[in-house]
């Protein structure tokens, strides 16, 4: 018997340094790195079962932080089914790249209204003194103006 897979991709999106690699990795293999090493494109292939008897195959993407890969990251916007775009809290500059990745999604893509994406801020470990991206500004903001 043929097993029947609903198939998804998603795009990890955000500055360097933000962690999408290490919410990835914590995510899928239960592993936090100690250290830093830039992505510059990593892939991933994981079956969930949610729910069901039928799996859910999801291609993860973790996009490279720096944005040097202009034409790799087009053919991610366009291919991806659903996006998490990543800042650190104690970054104001990382949470303005999530506008500019927001953006670029809502360029490139006609139904990015349909598209989920998902804004998520990491290192909240650090501690609130730190905190550049204040929560009532992050919350403030109108993506659609």
């Amino acid at each position: 018997m043929i097993e029947s897979v609903v198939h998804t991709r998603l795009v990890l999106f955000g500055g360097p340094g933000v962690g999408k690699s290490t919410i990835l990795k914590r995510f899928l293999f239960n592993q936090y790195p100690e250290t830093h090493k830039p992505t510059v494109e990593d892939s991933y292939s994981h079956k969930f079962y949610v729910g069901s008897s039928i799996p859910l195959k999801v291609d993860i993407v973790d996009m490279a932080g720096d944005f040097q890969f202009p034409a790799m990251r087009r053919l991610s916007i366009a291919n991806a089914h659903a996006f998490l775009i990543v800042y650190a809290i104690d970054s104001k500059a990382s949470f303005e790249q999530v506008k500019a990745c927001f953006e670029k999604i809502r360029q490139q893509r006609n139904d990015f209204q349909k598209v989920p994406i998902i804004i998520a801020g990491n290192k909240a470990d650090i501690g609130m003194d730190r905190r550049e991206a204040e929560f009532d500004e992050v919350c403030d903001w109108n993506h659609d103006s």
